[in-house]
């Protein structure tokens, strides 16, 4: 992740111990091709005004208060080169089966009301049938250091037949989670300390869209 902003850029809401950093407002469009297939997720995430307030005072190479686009590229470029290796903060699933995705292209990013402002979109690597069942998606950080929030309205579905699909936002009892795996988030918390933890706890700790079309 981001060198600028000490061992982590960008970690999903959970206790307090795990101590996410960062808090974005997630938006997306699930897209149907032409066969109702789905085919492409397209990703708005919406940066919590204190980390947004950090990228202009790091990447304001000119001074003048703002981001310029060319600071806004040099962001975006290094927000995808960081989360590469958190799976671009993305995650698709058929039940339990891991759906894999291509590469995204650059993101693209600008400021409104004090806040960073990102577009992510990526492609199945092959189109998902609905037929096979319902499809699970998640913007998440599997080192916790970035908290997702997700809302069944910001969701959507596009493209042919959208409306014969149904989405429905299933998030954690993290009260549930804390108490269960408490020693193993107790220990990330403190060797987080020591820059040193790779907490990855699992898709129970995410936040679900499950989309299901007829």
């Amino acid at each position: 992740m981001l060198a600028m902003t000490g061992p982590s850029l960008l970690v999903s809401g959970i206790p307090a111990n795990a101590h996410p950093h960062v808090f974005v407002e997630t938006s997306m469009e699930i897209v149907r091709n032409d066969k109702g297939e789905f085919s492409e997720l397209r990703q708005v995430w919406r940066f919590d005004e204190l980390f947004s307030s950090t990228l202009v005072l790091d990447f304001d190479a000119n001074g003048n208060g703002e981001l310029d686009p060319d600071e806004i590229e040099e962001i975006t470029t290094t927000v995808k080169k960081s989360i590469a290796d958190y799976d671009f903060y993305t995650a698709m699933r058929a039940g339990e089966k891991v759906i894999e995705f291509y590469e995204p292209d650059a993101l693209k990013g600008y400021m409104e009301g004090g806040q960073m402002i990102m577009f992510l979109a990526v492609e199945p690597a092959k189109p998902y049938s609905f037929d096979d069942g319902p499809l699970r998606i998640s913007a998440s950080d599997t080192s916790y250091y970035v908290a997702f929030n997700m809302d069944e309205a910001n969701i959507k579905l596009v493209g042919p037949d959208a409306e014969a699909c149904n989405t429905t936002v299933v998030h954690p009892d993290f009260d549930k989670l804390y108490a269960e795996n408490a020693d193993t988030l107790s220990e990330a918390f403190f060797n987080e300390q020591e820059g040193v933890t790779d907490l990855k706890l699992g898709d129970q700790f995410y936040s679900w869209a499950n989309i299901s079309c007829s």
